[in-house]
């Protein structure tokens, strides 16, 4: 069993006994993630994520404060903020959502692995103002009705895909705003950056695309830019850095 089946088996088990809050936790308006990205002050809309581990990398960092750590994404000029919420693989928590949220200006994508209605009212509840819907781990049908719910509930979605055959299934159901190219197989966690170029001519032009994963250096986003991609999300080069600032400008070379 892949580590992605492993979590999906254990999702089901957590949903069974998952207590949704009866009312929104936090009273702030959302926040559009898309408007965010489509108007970044970077050459692409960055979406820095907010992760302690990982079952590839395991723990990125040992002084872990999401607060903090979301209020300097913000001050660097992040277009939004992904937080992992799952807690028995990448060690996160609603909680830090929600405090997150309630610190910040920014859109803040839910970032779990989401298979059931009960996740998506519990991920409007908690103060997302986007969640994460991996086509891997749905069917046609459920990534209907899970992307119509969060839509009817307020949130945008991000739809992320690896392949072609998930992007196509995506496309039969759905007619998303948001598409993310997830370059990390999620089956053996290697990534490889010419998983966007391969599937970027199948992305509809209305769409905005963000391409997911194995970004470390400027090499990496000009490759990116030169593939025509909306924004990046970025999450571990990121968090293994001590100065988020200098990060950034090292993928754009600016002094911004």
């Amino acid at each position: 069993m892949s580590v992605l089946d492993r979590i999906v088996e254990k999702k089901k088990k957590e949903t069974e006994s998952l207590a949704v809050p009866g009312e929104r936790l936090v009273t702030k308006p959302p926040v559009s993630l898309c408007q965010s990205i489509e108007h970044s002050r970077h050459p692409l809309g960055i979406i820095a994520e907010v992760k302690k581990a990982s079952p590839s990398k395991g723990l990125l960092t040992s002084d872990f404060q999401p607060v903090t750590i979301a209020k300097e994404y913000e001050r660097i000029g992040a277009a939004g903020i992904s937080v992992l919420t799952d807690e028995e693989f990448f060690q996160g928590h609603a909680s830090y959502l929600t405090n997150i949220k309630k610190e910040v200006s920014l859109p803040i994508l839910r970032k779990d692995f989401i298979i059931d209605e009960k996740q998506v009212t519990f991920s409007e509840r908690i103060g997302s103002d986007a969640i994460l819907l991996i086509a891997a781990i749905l069917e046609g049908s459920q990534l209907a009705e899970l992307h119509a719910q969060a839509e009817s509930l307020g949130m945008e979605v991000l739809v992320e895909v690896h392949n072609e055959a998930e992007l196509e299934k995506v496309l039969a159901h759905v007619t998303p705003r948001l598409i993310g190219i997830n370059n990390r197989d999620l089956s053996t966690f290697k990534t490889d950056l010419s998983i966007t170029s391969s599937l970027r001519p199948l992305i509809p032009e209305n769409a905005l695309l963000i391409s997911e994963s194995g970004i470390h250096s400027k090499k990496d986003v000009d490759f990116l830019l030169n593939e025509n991609v909306n924004g990046l999300l970025v999450g571990e080069g990121f968090m293994k850095s001590d100065n988020k600032q200098a990060f950034l400008r090292s993928l754009f070379n600016t002094e911004g």
